[in-house]
């Protein structure tokens, strides 16, 4: 089984975080730090979205969906969502 790299997409949200996100994502923030982002793919659509919560010195992951994989949070605040593999995705 070989296994596909995720292919994100980047932008910039409050406070200079840099957030990468699956492509088939939409976030949605507000310059106060608050950052919601939802899945719009077929496989996960409608599910609950991961909320953050970022400020100058801190991110917060406040609720987690359940198509991500993993929140990693780098000290050069960068924010990385990684994707859920899809069960039977070749």
């Amino acid at each position: 089984m070989t296994k596909k790299a995720q292919e994100l997409k980047t932008q910039i949200v409050a406070y200079g975080w840099q957030l990468f996100t699956p492509k088939n994502t939409i976030v949605m923030d507000n310059e106060q730090g608050n950052i919601a982002i939802g899945d719009v793919s077929d496989n996960f659509r409608g599910g609950p979205v991961i909320l953050l919560k970022v400020s100058e010195n801190e991110a917060i992951v406040e609720n987690s969906g359940y198509f991500e994989q993993g929140i990693s949070v780098t000290l050069d605040k960068k924010i990385i969502i990684r994707r859920r593999p899809i069960i039977g995705d070749n």
